[in-house]
């Protein structure tokens, strides 16, 4: 499946990266390193066992320059590969003055992704425009390079959770912290905001594994088509903790994971954080369901001969909603649904839909997200 995934990924988001284009000058940047040599970058490359034609420039913003958009680095030293230069995008909105007390987003490609692509094939530029009419920062994280790197896509990466082999290489923890350190250090947020994790496919994997190691550090954790391995670990007793809010979406017959995944890992998975987060057995078992309108028949307008994306043609989705004195859990569930980000008006090109199908365009995820975390 993982070798598949690359081939037919390879040459529909190298249009992606043609798209955005990584020229013109760098951007102003405030960081505590130099950027690495070429030498450097290639033995870096070789230990993440990346290939060499991997596009690994931490230092350029893919894509047109935009008022708050920005590029930052910092370093981060690793278990086995030794120094690496870490990247992420944060988006600001103007409104937003120095040292603000506004919510933070992290939001988390998945597997192969980057930032960029994150910010504007998945989720379309939905949070960046959401930031500005609710007022908060977004940033998006990016993975380091990896062997399921996307041929053609500028710092194609991987997450290293704990659901990965290679999980002990990189501290991916430890980066996260580390980008909310950077933030309040460059005077963009005043420290101590909410920050929320949000995250998509090994992404979400990532955001979850993120909440249940820091609960404290963070306010709520959101995780799309996740990841988690086969027998992930449930979250610690989430009384006191300031983390009060968790969202799974997940499709029941997603054509990219396991078959049934959705039922026998991601659904008792959402029961275990419903637990930690306060709510009864009882309650856990008879959540409140809410169906959501069937506002786009996915794939009507689409003629593709392809068994994947007939499958996933119209899906729909509920929303199964759990509360307690400590907090909420919300699940998405989709019945057939594909491999991607949950958008309103769009459709993926011809070749990624004949491996993760068409996504669910009745709701908005951006939206969904915001709405449940500040509620």
């Amino acid at each position: 499946m993982v070798a598949s995934m690359r081939r037919t990924l390879a040459p529909a988001l190298t249009l992606v990266a043609c798209a955005v284009g990584c020229g013109g000058p760098r951007p102003a940047l405030r960081t505590e390193i130099e950027p690495c040599g070429l030498p450097a970058r290639k033995a870096l490359l070789a230990c993440l066992e990346a290939p060499p034609e991997a596009l690994y420039d931490p230092w350029s913003l893919a894509g047109a320059r935009a008022p708050g958009l920005s590029v930052h680095v910092f370093g981060q030293n690793t278990a086995r590969c030794g120094w690496a230069e870490r990247r992420y995008v944060s988006y600001v909105p103007r409104s937003l003055g120095a040292r603000t007390v506004a919510p933070v987003l992290l939001v988390l490609h998945g597997q192969g992704g980057s930032a960029e692509a994150m910010m504007t094939f998945q989720t379309r530029g939905t949070f960046n425009r959401l930031a500005d009419e609710k007022g908060f920062v977004v940033v998006y994280g990016n993975g380091l390079p990896t062997s399921f790197n996307i041929a053609g896509l500028p710092n194609s990466g991987r997450w290293r959770s704990e659901y990965t082999v290679d999980a002990a290489t990189v501290d991916e923890v430890a980066y996260l912290r580390q980008i909310v350190e950077d933030l309040t250090a460059r005077a963009v947020i005043a420290g101590g905001n909410d920050v929320y994790l949000v995250g998509q496919s090994n992404g979400g994997g990532m955001v979850l594994s993120a909440a249940r190691q820091r609960p404290d550090a963070y306010a709520g954790v959101a995780a799309f088509m996740p990841f988690v391995g086969f027998s992930p670990v449930p979250p610690p007793n989430l009384a006191g903790s300031r983390l009060r809010r968790a969202l799974f979406a997940y499709s029941m017959a997603d054509p990219a994971l396991p078959p049934s995944y959705g039922d026998q890992v991601l659904a008792p998975l959402a029961r275990e954080w419903a637990r930690a987060l306060g709510v009864s057995e009882r309650d856990t078992e008879a959540p409140t369901e809410t169906a959501v309108d069937d506002v786009v028949k996915e794939g009507a307008a689409r003629d593709i001969d392809d068994d994947v994306v007939r499958a996933t043609r119209d899906s729909t989705v509920k929303r199964l909603d759990l509360r307690s004195t400590n907090g909420a859990l919300r699940q998405l569930v989709f019945d057939h649904a594909g491999h991607f980000w949950p958008t309103r008006d769009y459709a993926g090109p011809a070749p990624l839909l004949s491996e993760f199908g068409l996504r669910n365009q009745d709701i908005e995820g951006a939206a969904e997200v915001w709405r449940f975390f500040r509620e």
